[in-house]
């Protein structure tokens, strides 16, 4: 069955203010059935909470029939996440998410089993949360091209540790609140999309809400808009739709659903994508003569590295290239998930120039150290006295592995390819309804940046009969 046949439809539940909003739930898991198609729902903490209090514990058994994600513990209750983790470190945003998420997210794991995917809240994407929840045992970022900080189109990818979906969404928006008046248009975004995607595309991709069907306005936005923080007493449902409105909805939705299947498109979800894109190379063997070959690939910048069915971020690769060149007795390595460094270097001329050997190889031996203790790529190394950005040294220390004759190698300002994913401020969405007037985290940015270090390809198992050669770079 072709990719290009398929389409994941993400449904976003979290609306715990709006009691209608459990009734337009069970209308979407109601059209959802009688068209056989399964969808991915990333459910807010809260929200569970609130079917146990009104006695809706049927709807726990009816999403499980699906896949379930986790869509964090109350969502847009201030201060969000984004907003508590903005002035915070990269270390001390993993440890205050962990704080504030841990307990949500145990709860909903607990109604569901496992969890197939981490959808941020609204515009609240941070790239500390991607490490925690891999300790969590979660596979899969599901986010989508409107609040990711990464621009990788519709192409999965691993980065954080997890496999990284942010396809652009193709639906109207908004959707759900919209219909029945916008189904023509939703399907005809369907339609033209099909048309002109390549056969091997990934699937496509819909995101909504289920309180979208009963309600007119964002729960959130009635409550929560521009950094509003009531008293708990003061929350309000967001306001209803007229009733025949609602039905015909429902209706439409079901009509829509229909017509995708008519297309001849099959319904996947986050469970079906991580079991198809799994990260086979951590944990995996590589050879000493693996490693040479890999250094090639880091000869001008920091990169990935990829062979059959395997890929390596540059993070990856920095501590295999470092200890191939001060470790010469070890001819293969384990290979470890490693993060992005803690920051950027700091905004002064690092060291420049001709380097001897010695120097390169002590200093790998120290990166390798680091590295081995922390699970991290360093802000910077210590090199004659000086300092090294880490993206200069891997290119120089490859290149010293691939040159064992010479014993004077230049250093240069290098780059970190996978940086260029990452959206520059201006096209980032900071103006989420529910964040403050001027609130510009450009600390998190940061951050998403030098987390592109874990940045790789997703690779299906198809991927394993072609490019077994050797290792080389290849664009997302």
């Amino acid at each position: 069955m072709p990719i290009s046949t398929e389409i994941a439809i993400r449904m976003d539940t979290e609306d715990f203010l709006t009691p209608e909003s459990d009734g337009a739930l069970e209308s979407v898991l109601d059209a959802l059935e009688r068209q056989a198609a399964r969808a991915t729902f990333p459910v807010v903490a809260e929200k569970l909470r609130t079917w146990g209090r009104r006695g809706h514990h049927h709807l726990i058994s009816r999403l499980a029939r699906h896949a379930v994600g986790y869509h964090s513990d109350t969502h847009s209750v201030h201060p969000t996440i984004a907003e508590e983790l903005a002035e915070l470190s990269f270390t001390q945003g993993q440890a205050a998410f962990t704080a504030r998420e841990a307990a949500g997210f145990a709860e909903v794991r607990a109604a569901f089993g496992t969890l197939s995917c981490w959808t941020q809240p609204g515009g609240n994407w941070t790239a500390a949360a991607l490490p925690v929840m891999r300790a969590f045992g979660v596979p899969m970022d599901f986010s989508e091209g409107w609040n990711s900080y990464l621009d990788v189109g519709s192409q999965p990818c691993y980065y954080g540790g997890l496999l990284h979906w942010s396809p652009p969404v193709l639906a109207p928006k908004p959707f759900l609140s919209a219909l029945p008046t916008c189904l023509p248009a939703a399907l005809q975004m369907v339609e033209q999309a099909l048309a002109t995607r390549p056969a091997d595309s990934p699937p496509l991709c819909v995101v909504a809400h289920p309180t979208e069907l009963c309600t007119h306005a964002f729960w959130d936005a009635v409550n929560f808009a521009r950094g509003r923080s009531p008293a708990p007493s003061e929350w309000r449902p967001a306001p209803l739709r007229p009733a025949v409105d609602i039905t015909a909805a429902a209706d439409a939705l079901n009509r829509y659903l229909k017509e995708l299947r008519a297309m001849g498109l099959q319904f996947v979800t986050a469970q079906d994508l991580a079991s198809r894109y799994p990260d086979r190379t951590v944990g995996s063997v590589v050879s000493r003569e693996e490693v040479l070959d890999m250094a090639h690939t880091s000869l001008t910048e920091a990169n990935w590295a990829v062979r059959g069915d395997r890929a390596l971020s540059a993070a990856e690769v920095l501590p295999l290239v470092c200890g191939a060149l001060c470790r010469p007795a070890i001819d293969h390595w384990t290979v470890r998930f490693i993060a992005g460094p803690e920051d950027t270097p700091i905004q002064q001329a690092p060291i420049s120039g001709p380097l001897a050997r010695s120097s390169i190889v002590t200093a790998a031996g120290w990166c390798e150290r680091f590295v081995t203790e922390h699970s991290a790529v360093p802000t910077v190394l210590p090199l004659d006295r000086a300092w090294a950005a880490p993206a200069d040294f891997l290119v120089v220390a490859a290149q010293a592995l691939s040159h064992p004759d010479r014993e004077v190698l230049p250093i240069e300002p290098c780059a970190v390819a996978a940086e260029a994913y990452v959206k520059p401020p201006a096209r980032l969405h900071w103006d989420w309804p529910v964040f403050p007037e001027g609130f510009a985290p450009k600390g998190l940015w940061r951050q998403a940046r030098g987390q592109a270090w874990t940045l790789k390809p997703a690779l299906p198992a198809s991927a394993r009969d072609h490019n077994r050669d050797r290792w080389h770079t290849s664009p997302l």
